[in-house]
């Protein structure tokens, strides 16, 4: 069941808090395709045009809208994809073309990049060659402004309210020490800064919403008492070296301990950056939904914190993982 589907059978105003990383565009193959109500038949981050792509996602959170309480908001991660002429043989200044990446990202990287199928090598006429989409700049607007939304082709909607836009750092460089830290992936390309981070993106249905602040802040660096508290900021960090999921790091940034995928070929956010976005935004007992589930992780961490969750996920190894997760959940998760 694809995540359109599936959140047709839930209930309205079920649901406290939607967090989700949905495919993002031009990136991986899932094996899955849908029927859009537009009449396009594919899968999900393979249209023709990143435009195309967004009105696909409005499909799925006016979903969301519906089934989400007045009080509720959604989390959506996203990236940026670059358009390529020369798709899997690497960009004009990555040194040997997909060969380059060996360095960069070790032999298995390498030999994964080498065996991509043709659709990397999709390109996007009226988008400069090597240019970013601005495909979560897209999304952004269509969600909350009916001019965009109807520029995307979208029918009439929901507005939604976002509240702000949270980067999501692998890693990050002091400028004055060129110190680096983190765990971003590498990349071989010497023409431009490479990618070290994604996007959350927090919306609201109403202006009020549930949202407890103080429920993430982090200890004060301008006070030396130990109660003070202070903003954590928009930019949370992956860490390498964090040694609990609830370590702060100092004031407006918040570091958030990352993870390896166990499951082969299946992307999985840290569990700590899924407690981070439910900290504030439920209480014990709430219903949490992931329309784009993948391995399961935002499940696994709502039961952790006594929240119930549902699950949706239509890729079959995606499913594999989430079956593997079941077993070891409570069963209070549902897909």
């Amino acid at each position: 069941m694809d995540a359109l589907a599936g959140l047709k059978t839930i209930t309205s105003e079920s649901v406290q808090v939607c967090l989700t990383s949905p495919p993002f565009y031009l990136m991986r193959r899932y094996g899955t395709t849908s029927a859009w109500p537009d009449g396009w038949h594919g899968e999900l981050g393979h249209e023709p045009h990143p435009n195309d792509f967004v009105r696909h996602l409005l499909h799925v959170f006016d979903e969301v809208w519906r089934v989400l309480r007045d009080d509720g908001c959604l989390w959506v991660n996203l990236a940026d994809t670059f358009n390529n002429k020369q798709g899997k043989k690497g960009t004009t200044n990555a040194p040997n073309g997909c060969n380059g990446r060996f360095a960069a990202g070790g032999k298995g990287y390498a030999t994964a990049l080498r065996k991509q199928p043709e659709f990397f090598k999709h390109y996007v006429p009226g988008i400069a060659h090597k240019s970013e989409m601005g495909v979560p700049y897209r999304f952004h607007l269509a969600m909350t402004d009916p001019a965009l939304r109807r520029f995307v082709g979208a029918p009439e909607g929901p507005q939604w309210t976002c509240r702000r836009t949270i980067i999501w750092a692998k890693s990050l460089v002091a400028l004055e020490s060129q110190k680096a830290e983190g765990n971003a992936m590498p990349e071989p390309t010497r023409d431009r800064p490479s990618r070290n981070y994604e996007f959350l993106f927090l919306f609201s249905k109403q202006p009020d919403y549930l949202f407890d602040r103080s429920a993430i802040d982090v200890p004060s660096r301008a006070s030396s008492r130990n109660e003070d508290r202070a903003n954590a900021g928009s930019v949370w960090q992956t860490q390498a070296k964090v040694l609990s999921d609830t370590d702060p790091g100092p004031e407006a940034l918040l570091r958030i301990n990352p993870e390896a995928s166990p499951y082969r070929h299946v992307a999985m956010w840290p569990r700590s950056l899924v407690r981070t976005m439910l900290l504030p935004t439920t209480r014990e007992g709430d219903t949490v939904l992931d329309p784009f589930a993948g391995s399961g992780t935002t499940g696994q961490v709502a039961v952790e914190m006594n929240r119930k969750a549902i699950l949706i996920e239509s890729s079959p190894a995606c499913q594999a993982a989430l079956t593997d997760r079941l077993k070891r959940s409570n069963g209070q998760l549902f897909y």
